[in-house]
C-alpha cells in the first residue's frame, strides 16, 4: 500500500513534457474538453509580455501545476479567465511607441499592485512566477506605472550601442557598476515626470526589436537616429561614465527618437504568442 501511495505521489508531482502544445495537462472528462500546454503556455507569455523575458523553466513548471489544478476544480470559470487575459494579452501587443509603452508600464504596475488579472488569493503559485518575472525595481501609484528589471537592463543594452555608434567601442559594466547603474535608473524614475517615467519603461519589450532594426538599417538611416539622438560627448570615457552621463541626460529624447527613426517598435514580439 506503501509503495502505490508513493508512486500515486510520484505521477502527480511529476512535469508533464509541453515541447508540443497540444499535449494535455488534464484531460478531456464527461464532454468537458481539456486543458493543453499550449493553453497554459498562453497564461505565460501574458506574464512574459509585461515581464519582457521568459519565465524560468522551473517557474513554468508551478504555473503548468496550478493552472492544472484551478482548471480541474473549475473548468468553466478557468476557460472564462484564461479568455480574458488573452483577450488583454492581445490588446497590449500591439501597442506601438511610446503610448503602447505606457499601457504597457501600467499593465505592470497593475499586476505588480495585485490588482491584474493574476492576484494572489486565487492563484498563489502563479503569482509568485509573475512577481519572479516581473522583478519590479519602482513603481509610482500616482501615476501608475513601474519599471522592470527587463526594461533597466535593456537601458544598458541601448547605452552599449549608443557607445557603439559613436565607435568607442562595447559598453562593459562590472557587477560593482551595474548595482550603481540600476541605482541610477530607479531614482531617475523615481524623481521623473510621467513622460520620463514611460521612456524608461519603454525598452525592455523592445530592445530584441532595436537591435535587429539597427543591424537592418541602412547606414543613412542609422545616421538619422546617430544625429538626433541627444548622445553622450565623451566618447573615451569609462563604461560607468558613459551609462552616468546618458542616463542622466535627455532620456525622453532617447526614447523618442529611436521610436521615431527606427520604429515605431511593437510592445509584443514579433512572432509570439500574441502576434496578430
Amino acid at each position: 500500500m506503501i509503495a502505490l501511495a508513493l508512486l500515486a505521489v510520484i505521477g502527480c508531482s511529476r512535469s508533464i513534457d509541453c515541447s508540443d502544445p497540444a499535449t494535455a495537462l488534464v484531460p478531456a472528462s464527461q464532454g468537458q474538453p481539456a486543458l493543453t500546454c499550449g493553453q497554459s503556455d498562453e497564461v505565460l507569455a501574458y506574464v512574459e509580455l509585461l515581464a519582457a523575458r521568459r519565465v524560468a523553466p522551473g517557474d513554468r513548471h508551478l504555473a503548468h501545476k496550478e493552472l492544472s489544478e484551478r482548471y480541474t476544480q473549475d473548468r468553466e470559470a478557468t476557460t472564462d479567465w484564461m479568455a480574458k487575459l488573452r483577450e488583454h494579452g492581445q490588446a497590449l501587443a500591439v501597442g506601438r511607441g511610446l503610448q503602447g509603452a505606457a499601457a504597457r508600464a501600467e499593465a505592470v504596475w497593475t499586476a505588480h499592485t495585485g490588482s491584474g488579472p493574476i492576484q494572489e488569493p486565487t492563484a498563489e503559485d502563479l503569482w509568485g512566477v509573475q512577481r519572479r518575472a516581473l522583478a519590479v525595481w519602482s513603481s509610482d501609484d500616482e501615476e501608475r506605472l513601474a519599471l522592470t528589471e527587463a526594461d533597466i537592463e535593456a537601458w544598458i543594452n541601448y547605452a552599449s550601442l549608443c557607445r557603439e555608434a559613436q565607435q568607442g567601442g562595447v559598453l562593459r559594466v562590472s557587477v560593482a557598476d551595474r548595482v550603481a547603474v540600476y541605482r541610477m535608473v530607479r531614482e531617475r524614475f523615481d524623481d521623473g515626470d510621467r513622460e520620463t517615467q514611460v521612456a524608461l519603461a519603454s525598452m525592455g519589450p523592445v530592445w530584441e526589436q532595436v537591435r535587429t532594426a539597427w543591424q537592418l538599417a541602412s547606414y543613412e538611416e542609422q545616421q538619422v537616429w546617430v544625429q538626433a539622438a541627444p548622445l553622450p560627448p565623451p566618447m573615451t570615457a569609462t563604461s560607468l561614465g558613459y551609462a552616468e552621463a546618458l542616463f542622466t541626460g535627455d532620456v525622453v529624447r532617447h526614447a523618442s527618437v529611436l521610436q521615431g527613426a527606427l520604429g515605431p517598435f511593437r510592445v509584443g514580439r514579433p512572432g509570439a504568442t500574441f502576434d496578430p
